[in-house]
């Protein structure tokens, strides 16, 4: 059977006439009374009781109207959805990111993406890796820049870039005079010495960066004060620009010239890669194969 059998069927139980049901249908009156007569050879079981020109539904009719029905609304409910995906797939792309990305993104990626594909609208979103995750999976995004989270099946992972934690400060800070390069570090290194003492802003210890924060100060007894704690990577740079104290906070590209990362001498500071991730069975339009491009293109540099 398909849709259109059980279209037939509940046309007839809904006008409870073969005349008004064929008129909506479209069809003529003995087409339908043949697919009716078709119908119930098939099933074995009248479907309707005949009372002149009046269809009355039988106990086997009304369970093939009551199913009917729920498949006809799915039916449509898939339909729309396709139509829905299809409309999005043109012209729309869903990205998440974390928030301290949303200046590179913004600065760096978006207009080069924009450049060749003008009419493309992206809905972009900063937040969590857990939360944009669960954004993926219940079909709020197209793709999200993650990191440290646990691969599922069904999904492509796909290294965008390694990240290191990494001290922020401001480009005028002392800490930037007396830093310097050393071989196997990602950024100029300092005495870890040196910033015992020091305010430091955090995020939350339920926070990556957080909770490394935390591991660090006790591990290496840097007596740290916290003068401060936000919510997001962005809102900690800013705090940083502000001369409020410095920060740890896993690596994200800068585009504030204002911001300098460091690392410490002889303290081993966590590095991560982070991923793109979109659903296996997602068919990547023209314009999110480039956007894919642009967020991978410099993994091979930095890792």
């Amino acid at each position: 059977m398909d849709i259109r059998d059980y279209e037939y069927i509940v046309a007839i139980a809904e006008h409870g006439s073969i005349s008004r049901a064929a008129a909506q249908l479209f069809i003529t009156q003995s087409a339908l009374t043949r697919f009716l007569q078709r119908t119930e050879k098939q099933t074995g079981v009248p479907l309707f009781h005949r009372r002149g020109n009046q269809f009355l539904l039988t106990e086997a009719g009304q369970q093939y109207v009551e199913t009917g029905r729920i498949i006809m609304h799915l039916d449509r409910q898939l339909a729309d959805k396709l139509a829905e995906e299809k409309r999005l797939h043109k012209s729309l792309i869903r990205l998440s990111y974390s928030m301290g990305r949303g200046d590179y993104l913004m600065e760096d990626i978006f207009p080069r993406f924009f450049e060749r594909f003008p009419d493309i609208e992206i809905k972009a979103r900063g937040d969590t890796s857990r939360k944009s995750m669960m954004a993926l999976q219940n079909g709020d995004m197209d793709m999200v820049l993650v990191t440290n989270v646990e691969k599922i099946p069904g999904y492509h992972y796909i290294p965008a870039e390694k990240s290191y934690m990494a001290l922020a400060v401001r480009t005028d800070s002392s800490l930037v005079e007396k830093s310097r390069k050393i071989k196997g570090y990602p950024f100029p290194v300092i005495s870890p010495e040196l910033i015992k003492g020091m305010r430091i802003i955090t995020m939350p210890a339920s926070t990556n960066s957080g909770n490394i924060t935390k591991e660090i100060i006790s591990k290496y007894e840097l007596d740290m004060k916290v003068c401060m704690e936000v919510s997001d990577a962005r809102t900690l740079l800013d705090a940083v620009m502000s001369n409020l104290g410095i920060a740890f906070i896993m690596s994200v590209p800068i585009i504030n010239k204002n911001i300098r990362y460091l690392s410490l001498e002889t303290i081993e500071l966590p590095e991560q890669t982070v991923e793109l991730v979109y659903k296996s069975d997602k068919a990547l339009s023209p314009a999110m194969k480039y956007l894919v491009e642009l967020l991978t293109e410099n993994y091979d540099l930095r890792s």
